[in-house]
């Protein structure tokens, strides 16, 4: 007896001890980047939350995540910048930027990721007890120690994002689900009605958990009846019960995300109107057909679910259904494409887990009838999870399918620790395995948002095959400044596209324009068509994920050359002198575009033409030239640049600018 306590005390010792490394590797790794493109805007809503119950505020994402980043903010007294009556994708976006730049960016930061890093603490906790209790100790261990060293974990579990705690949720409820399937009890199903209500409040994608939870029963229903024991009348009992749980998950979870708005229905406190109004945005998914659009109305009719959730949703679906630009492979797409996901999962997994993962089919103890529920469990959540995110077609990033991989990295450990106790050879297959996936995290250390394994040529190398979110997210302010600072240069040129400013780094490069930084108005000079290194280019505009393929991205022309340096996995560095006719052109529309904000329609008129001269096949420039000269009553001169951009459009050149629809004619809509 005393032997086994002794065990048990050694394996939760050494759970303990390996859950302390993860949070040092979050914490540390985050401490060195700057922000992410999101994590600006969710802090600023999550602020807001609790100071002015305002969910109108990014109402793109459930209120859960946001509330716990920003709980340690609140004793310190920040001002909050009022919402400005401004489209709710910019207000968020614009009022963080004010919010942590108007203050100690860094220390806001930090707290705010240190505290959403308990998702990422509970997920390891819970991955350790499931598979402690579905396959041993054995299995617990090597199942975190595989999650404490998994990169794409730790790239987003101290992020100020949504997707760390929807992985954690979705795993913790379904968890909690099988523990109720296996031993029932109130307290157990209570335990599931919880995790299954914070998660539908920490993301809206949280909603398949309903599918999962539908497939599980079903086969938990029809397991019973092919058991030889118990009668009839038993195993129909059994299932009823089964069904009045589901219910009950159902009602109760429901609960717990109104909870989280306050159990309020509008999404802005004293009548307040979110902009646009929940009913005019549904008319947009109610114009393509689609009939999760009239879910959603009769949902928001008599409100069912929170305004600010509803209206959140339906964006998700409208995006998810329309698309966004995507990067893959090294080749731009207009919008996503059903095998994005698998092959990012390929790409951004570590071999040794993937090999682990098809050992799956060796460890015939595995299939054992004994082990069927749990091979269920862990297999079914995160098929369905896939299946349907190859359907969507946002594919932004493999945050999207996090929540797959607690799942899957459960059933690695089993599937280690079986073949491990078999023989001595397979002990060694399995700990070259685990030693490989735990050697290539560390030698990524502290570059794990833009981890690629070796088989894709490494983390330098992911900026090639992949965008956005894979790679850096505009977090490598802090890594350029110390880079500039060791070699003390003082003049250089840097296209970044993240919203907050580089100058509050104190880095001293000219900006270059790029796709945010130049629709937000941003500080733009005018660029020389010919600039000197060195110059250093962001992950983004340099895989032209937001300008379109080839040509349409003025940043095109580095795609050839072999960068000097990558800075952090994702800004890359080029050393010479170069001709930039399209970023000059860029240069100068941007400018035009700050002077048309302050009302100097002369000047900026002159920019256009410079801009238009230069590059005359930016849509924008002829749009905003069409614009002006309807104004200006010339109508001859609108006609003709609207025909320009139509003819962009329609010939496929419009880029990142596609989002907004074809262009409109200023004289057929003045």
């Amino acid at each position: 007896m005393k032997s086994m306590d002794g065990k048990k005390s050694w394996v939760f010792a050494a759970a303990a001890l390996l859950m302390v490394i993860l949070e040092c590797e979050l914490l540390f790794s985050v401490h060195q980047n700057s922000q992410t493109f999101d994590e600006s805007a969710h802090i600023y809503s999550g602020y807001s939350y609790w100071k002015l119950g305002d969910f109108g505020i990014n109402p793109e994402h459930p209120p859960l995540v946001k509330l716990e980043a920003t709980l340690p903010l609140l004793p310190t007294g920040l001002a909050d910048p009022p919402p400005v009556p401004i489209n709710f994708r910019a207000v968020s976006g614009y009022g963080g930027i004010l919010l942590l730049y108007s203050n100690d960016a860094d220390s806001i930061l930090f707290k705010a990721r240190a505290a959403v890093s308990v998702f990422a603490l509970t997920c390891a906790l819970l991955v350790f007890l499931a598979g402690y209790e579905m396959f041993g100790a054995g299995a617990g261990l090597i199942a975190l120690l595989v999650l404490v060293f998994e990169p794409n974990i730790l790239a987003n579990g101290a992020l100020v994002g949504t997707d760390t705690g929807a992985a954690c949720l979705v795993f913790g409820a379904v968890y909690a689900f099988y523990r109720y399937c296996k031993k029932p009890s109130i307290l157990r199903l209570s335990v599931c009605c919880l995790a299954a209500g914070l998660a539908l409040a920490a993301k809206h994608s949280a909603v398949l958990l309903l599918p999962m939870f539908v497939v599980l029963a079903l086969f938990e229903i029809l397991r019973r009846r092919s058991a030889e024991d118990g009668t009839n009348e038993d195993r129909k009992r059994e299932s009823l019960r089964l069904l009045g749980a589901l219910a009950a998950i159902a009602i109760i979870s429901v609960t717990i995300l109104w909870s989280f708005y306050g159990f309020r229905y509008a999404a802005r406190p004293g009548g307040a109107q979110l902009n646009p109004t929940t009913a005019d945005y549904l008319k947009t998914l109610k114009e393509h057909g689609h009939f999760e659009a009239d879910v959603l109305g009769f949902m928001e009719q008599h409100h069912l679910l929170p305004e600010a959730y509803l209206f959140g949703m339906n964006d998700i679906v409208e995006i998810s259904l329309q698309g966004r630009p995507t990067f893959l492979l090294g080749h731009p797409y207009a919008t996503g494409h059903w095998f994005y996901f698998p092959v990012l999962f390929v790409i951004k997994s570590t071999i040794g887990f993937m090999l682990l993962l098809l050992l799956t089919v060796a460890a015939r103890e595995i299939w054992r009838r004994q082990y069927r529920r749990e091979l269920v469990f862990l297999l079914v959540p995160p098929l369905i999870w896939v299946v349907f995110a190859m359907r969507s077609k946002l594919d932004l990033g493999l945050r999207h399918i996090l929540p797959v991989y607690p799942f899957l990295i459960v059933l690695a450990g089993a599937v280690a620790w079986m073949l491990a106790r078999r023989s001595r050879g397979w002990a060694v297959v399995v700990a070259v395995l685990i030693a490989f996936h735990v050697f290539t995290s560390l030698h990524t250390y502290p570059n794990y948002l833009p981890y690629s394994n070796e088989a894709f040529g490494g983390t330098s190398n992911t900026y090639r095959i992949a965008s956005d979110a894979n790679v850096g997210w505009e977090s490598g302010l802090k890594m350029l400044k110390a880079n500039l600072d060791s070699r003390h240069i003082t003049h250089c040129w840097f296209a970044f596209d993240g919203l907050n400013d580089p100058g509050y780094y104190h880095i001293p490069c000219t900006p270059l324009p790029s796709f945010f930084s130049t629709l937000a108005g941003g500080r733009q000079g005018v660029v020389p068509e010919q600039i000197g290194g060195p110059v250093f280019i962001g992950s983004n505009e340099f895989s032209g994920f937001d300008w379109g393929p080839d040509n349409l991205n003025p940043y095109q022309q580095f795609y050839g050359m072999h960068p000097t340096a990558v800075l952090g996995g994702e800004i890359l560095e080029y050393d010479g002198s170069f001709t930039v006719t399209k970023v000059a052109a860029l240069s100068h529309f941007a400018v035009a575009y700050q002077l048309l904000q302050r009302k100097q329609i002369g000047p900026a008129l002159e920019e256009l033409k410079t801009a238009e001269k230069l590059n005359p096949e930016f849509i924008l420039t002829h749009e905003i030239l069409a614009s002006l000269y309807a104004g200006m009553k010339q109508p001859a001169a609108a006609t003709s640049e609207y025909l320009a951009a139509l003819h962009i459009y329609q010939t496929g050149g419009s880029g990142g600018a596609a989002e907004s629809g074809p262009p409109q004619d200023p004289l057929a809509h003045p």
